[in-house]
């Protein structure tokens, strides 16, 4: 009875009745991969439990950040659960994204009426891996201030405004007075709430727009109702998502920093590399060409390639790519069905050279302890990865790219020979036989 009551008194002053049935009889798909988004969805919902925790005990200045972390991993087995629970959860995060957005590439989600859906996602990748990087840097041991340092050199490489940026960023000089607060800034409240207002865009699209679907039949709708069914397969990804977190964070230690000790400028780690979502970057300014010119009696650095224009123009052409796939394909029309990735080979061409440009990109970031490993000249390896990212790439692609024409010429003769089956036993079914010749009355 009071239960009924409560809905009333919600239905008669905001219409909750018909929102309520909307969502619970929504239809959600039930492939596999759109459990990718949800995955991010909850790993960030554990971002944000655990970083509140945080809060509470870190000391953004610079003079006590290290040792206040230091003190919450070493004071309570529970800090430190909170502290691998909360990096862990941001590399997972990062990793959802890119799979989710790797999936939608390949399947042609992105393509009218959701191209802006995918220009949210990408833009929530950046700032995942952004919001990443500030979280890593706020330890302040000397890893994560190698780290800073790097990227402030970057800052410091954009012609006439990279020594204003810096000052105003650092508050002086690296490393200023003001960095730390800065970055926690960034990293508690800007970027969060930045990353919380892009996914209740990306949802509002989805939900306004509907899934794309893996279907034959573009005017039926295939899935699972929101309740019961899809709500209890969300809950268990929400568990299995938490689960396999809690135990990566159990079992892997990721960043221990009592073990670095704090940034001081004339200590560099070795090996010196950052999380794995940066890390392209940094093989990125390990590989860029040792150029540096003049633009109108300004210097403009070597770093400034590598680590500025490549990012930018990678970014800016993935970020466009539903206009540039609909301009390529002549393809203007709207698209629910989601197509196989053999179905377009220039694309799986384009996105597999893509993906083994930033691998081996990853891979160079780490080239030093590679050339101690394996007892050769750095400098080898670095003009070996300097012709694999090019050539290499090119040939993953070409490869990938003849691979999928072979599977999709494949599927249509399965395809053609099928449907003369099934045109035969029609054939038969009826009584006649269509080969026969033709006889006179």
């Amino acid at each position: 009875m009071i239960a009924r009551r409560v809905t009333r008194f919600f239905d008669e002053r905001f219409g909750s009745n018909a929102a309520v049935r909307f969502a619970v009889t929504k239809i959600f798909p039930d492939h596999w991969s759109f459990y990718l988004g949800e995955f991010a969805l909850y790993s960030f919902a554990l971002l944000v439990a655990t970083g509140v925790w945080l809060t509470f005990v870190y000391d953004p200045s610079p003079a006590a950040a290290y040792d206040s972390v230091v003190a919450l991993s070493r004071a309570t087995p529970v800090g430190y659960l909170m502290r691998q629970v909360h990096h862990w959860s941001a590399v997972v995060f990062v990793a959802a994204i890119l799979l989710h957005m790797a999936r939608i590439f390949v399947t042609g989600a992105f393509r009218k009426p959701r191209e802006l859906n995918w220009v949210v996602g990408f833009l929530l990748l950046i700032l995942a891996s952004v919001t990443g990087f500030t979280g890593y840097s706020l330890p302040y041991d000397v890893l994560s201030g190698t780290g800073l340092r790097i990227a402030d050199s970057v800052l410091l490489a954009v012609p006439f405004v990279g020594g204003f940026l810096e000052n105003v960023f650092n508050g002086g000089a690296f490393p200023g007075p003001l960095l730390l607060s800065h970055l926690y800034t960034f990293h508690v409240y800007f970027l969060p709430v930045s990353i919380a207002a892009l996914l209740a865009a990306h949802l509002g699209m989805m939900v306004f727009q509907k899934h794309t679907q893996f279907a034959n039949e573009p005017g039926s709708v295939v899935g699972r109702r929101m309740w019961p069914d899809y709500a209890l397969r969300a809950t268990a990804a929400f568990a299995i998502t938490v689960g396999v977190i809690l135990a990566l964070a159990s079992t892997l230690e990721i960043n221990p920093i009592d073990e670095y000790g704090p940034y001081n400028g004339w200590t560099v780690p070795n090996p010196a590399t950052p999380d794995w979502y940066a890390a392209f970057l940094d093989g990125a300014l390990r590989l860029g060409p040792a150029i540096e010119l003049r633009l109108f009696g300004h210097p403009i650095p070597a770093l400034f390639w590598p680590g500025v224009v490549m990012p930018t123009i990678v970014l800016a052409v993935l970020i466009c790519w539903p206009w540039i796939d609909a301009r390529f394909t002549r393809d203007a029309r709207a698209h629910d069905v989601l197509e196989s990735a053999s179905d377009r080979p220039w694309r799986v061409g384009f996105g597999s050279a893509l993906v083994c440009a930033g691998i081996l990109l990853t891979l160079a970031a780490g080239d030093d302890q590679q050339a101690l490993a394996m007892h050769v000249p750095v400098e080898a390896l670095l003009r070996l990865y300097q012709l694999l990212v090019p050539f290499g790439s090119l040939a993953v692609g070409w490869v990938a790219f003849v691979f999928a024409r072979q599977v999709a010429a494949r599927r249509r003769v399965g395809e053609l020979a099928a449907e003369r089956v099934v045109g035969l036993r029609r054939n038969e079914v009826g009584g006649f036989d269509a080969e026969a010749p033709e006889t006179a009355a």
